[in-house]
């Protein structure tokens, strides 16, 4: 799972360096941008599900809230 994590983070990272470039073209096609945007935030709410997965074990509550 820590694999995933990290490759996520590092898409994350990747995705936030491709929509600040083509936002600073002189004009940006806003519908990649946004398209970036929605990736990006899917990824974002991946990241954060796995991470409180891994808060639950570490304190070792296994049942899901």
């Amino acid at each position: 799972m820590y694999t995933r994590l990290k490759a996520l983070r590092s898409q994350h990272e990747t995705l936030e360096h491709q929509i600040r470039r083509e936002e600073k073209r002189p004009a940006p096609d806003v519908v990649h941008v946004r398209t970036l945007k929605k990736f990006k935030l899917r990824i974002r709410d991946e990241i954060a599900r796995i991470e409180r997965v891994l808060d639950r074990n570490q304190r070792g509550d296994l049942l899901p809230t």
